[in-house]
């Protein structure tokens, strides 16, 4: 099996991170590709990153090939859709992978997000997926993405704080909103005494299940393949 995991930053530490989880997740005889584009922003915190990503992982998915699943390793799902619609072969985004194991785990979730920026966003992201009577709410850090990802000590501090409050709030399973807080799952549900999710490992070991089971997306109605028609490729695959 070959897993195409893709960060749509820029940045090379938190492509080591997920590299890190996604060998530590999978089965030995998975080979996992992490990648990241060559165009976009170094962090992921507005829709406007989100938009300049979609376009950096568009780029990327033309050249590459032969991957039996995709995941998508930002919390906001950037270009999933799209990314769906393009491949016959299974993909997910880690928030929308981390959502749907929370729901078998418990009845309300959470998510905690690293700016306060992140706390709209992610419960639109949490509505236009259809669960909002499943959702506790979003808490944040009030750290930036790049911040969580390069002081983790400082950051689990924060997660064990904020966690409480979820807890407080009704969430029976919480979700580490960002890839840049990859790695630290196991420390804070030590410390809260709930479920904690990872959602780049989430992703991971779920794609790999979707593969080896050999379920696909549907390619009708939402995630239908494209209609062809000529576009401008140079500016694409330039």
């Amino acid at each position: 099996m070959k897993l195409l995991i893709i960060n749509p930053n820029t940045s090379v530490k938190m492509t080591e991170g997920i590299y890190a989880t996604a060998i530590a997740t999978l089965s030995p005889n998975v080979q996992a590709d992490v990648v990241q584009p060559d165009f976009g922003p170094e962090s992921l915190e507005s829709f406007y990153d989100y938009n300049l990503a979609a376009f950096g992982i568009s780029r990327l998915l033309e050249k590459a090939q032969g991957h039996d699943g995709i995941l998508i390793a930002c919390y906001g799902d950037p270009g999933l859709y799209a990314v769906k619609e393009k491949n016959n072969c299974p993909v997910l985004g880690i928030a929308e992978a981390s959502i749907s194991l929370s729901l078998l785990m418990g009845y309300k979730f959470g998510i905690l997000a690293a700016s306060a920026k992140a706390v709209p966003m992610m419960e639109n992201m949490v509505a236009q997926y259809g669960l909002g009577n499943r959702f506790a709410g979003v808490w944040a850090l009030d750290m930036n993405v790049l911040d969580v990802e390069s002081n983790k000590e400082e950051a689990v501090t924060r997660l064990l704080k904020t966690g409480k409050k979820a807890i407080q709030a009704g969430a029976e399973v919480l979700i580490l909103g960002c890839a840049g807080m990859t790695g630290m799952a196991k420390q804070v549900e030590e410390a809260l005494g709930i479920p904690i999710l990872d959602p780049v490992a989430c992703g991971c070991k779920l794609l790999e299940m979707m593969v080896s089971g050999g379920y696909a997306t549907s390619k009708i109605g939402l995630y239908a393949s494209p209609a062809p028609k000529s576009i401008d490729r140079e500016d694409l695959l330039d």
